[in-house]
């Protein structure tokens, strides 16, 4: 982004927002490095640029000047948008908290929401960065649903005149159904987005491991009779995830001829869940995990099971994938909108066969037989 000048207390409002959201970030990681045995790498990497990012203004607010010239890149221009957002929903809670303001101080946090507002619109630019950090409170605030209003009116226009998602009655193979942040062209504006390649992932990307190409056992977009079975539900170790990965696996097939991508990917994150489980259950002791599985955070689960192959870029579509359950939750839905393409449904996808096939889960290959085929058959199964 070319350089632009803001007086000294705009450039103060904003390095006080980077300070908080710095503080949260540290917070955050230390939570997460006293519960899964260390930091994640998002979470170091975020911490960083959030550093830097405090130190560059730190060293533009003390120059003797009533203006202040700032030359931001565009990482960080994203990142102090969403400092700036944090800031403001920090502010609008205590506001409204239990503990009293005194008028004059309220006065002052009002006036600098506003300004953190203002220049959160006019410096936001797609995506929008989302901080992986835990709300400050259950339900959003109305401050930042507004600022989050007009972020989504200027980056995605009008939402009146925003191509409308027909039901899947209407045409949903034609019209799809997206993820937020996943396709780029995607009606609905993202509330939770992350940094988008350019193109979706080559089917060659593994997590070190041979790809489709070798016999992974997925395919995206092959009709539902000649695609081999995502996974081999006799190679689960707990019978009650084998019968549940057999019912998924029907619905799945099922999703994907009829082109109904929503509870595709739905099913897609109950079948990487069972799989993790039946995975995670018999190595509590190595993964450090108590209670029932019911209580674990199945994504902090898949971290630790893939280890250095979990790439940064794999934390958002892990994300996505285990929050899309909300696509079946209305209220969830009306307050934050999912929508799903073809597009991310096929990156989820990806994410999801080179998850399983790094965890160690057989299956058919691409094109050939599956284990059931086989046995009937009366071949060796290669499942």
């Amino acid at each position: 982004m070319p350089a632009f000048q803001v007086k000294k207390v705009v450039a103060v409002c904003f390095l006080e927002a980077t300070k908080l959201t710095l503080e949260h970030l540290a917070s955050h990681r230390l939570e997460q490095s006293q519960r899964v045995g260390a930091g994640t790498s998002d979470l170091t990497r975020l911490y960083g640029d959030a550093r830097r990012l405090r130190d560059y203004l730190q060293r533009c607010v003390s120059a003797y000047q009533e203006q202040v010239d700032l030359d931001l890149s565009t990482a960080d221009q994203g990142l102090l948008v969403a400092c700036c957002r944090r800031s403001i929903e920090w502010i609008d809670l205590r506001l409204k908290g239990e503990q009293v303001v005194a008028a004059d101080e309220r006065q002052w946090l009002q006036k600098k929401m506003q300004v953190l507002a203002d220049w959160a619109v006019e410096l936001a630019e797609k995506p929008l960065v989302e901080l992986p950090l835990p709300r400050m409170s259950p339900v959003v605030s109305e401050a930042a649903r507004g600022v989050l209003s007009r972020l989504q009116h200027k980056l995605f226009g009008d939402v009146s005149q925003r191509q409308k998602i027909r039901p899947p009655s209407a045409g949903l193979a034609s019209a799809g159904i997206t993820l937020p942040g996943l396709d780029p062209n995607s009606a609905a504006p993202p509330d939770e987005t992350y940094e988008q390649d350019p193109a979706p992932l080559a089917t060659g990307a593994t997590f070190g491991m041979p790809g489709p190409q070798a016999g992974i056992g997925f395919q995206s977009a092959a009709p539902a009779t000649a695609a081999p079975p995502l996974v081999s539900s006799q190679h689960l170790r707990d019978p009650r995830l084998r019968s549940l990965v057999s019912l998924d696996l029907g619905t799945f097939d099922r999703a994907v001829a009829a082109k109904d991508h929503r509870l595709a990917v739905v099913m897609l994150a109950s079948l990487l869940e069972s799989v993790v489980l039946d995975h995670a259950i018999v190595r509590r002791a190595e993964l450090a995990l108590t209670g029932t599985p019911d209580t674990w955070n199945v994504q902090e689960v898949l971290t630790k099971c893939l280890g250095d192959a979990f790439a940064p870029k794999d934390v958002s579509l892990a994300y996505h994938l285990f929050a899309s359950r909300n696509l079946l939750r209305p209220a969830a839905q009306i307050m934050k909108p999912l929508v799903v393409t073809a597009a991310s449904f096929e990156k989820l996808q990806d994410f999801v066969q080179r998850a399983v096939h790094h965890l160690g889960m057989p299956s058919a290959p691409l094109g050939g037989p599956s284990p059931a085929e086989d046995i009937a058959a009366g071949r060796p199964s290669n499942a």
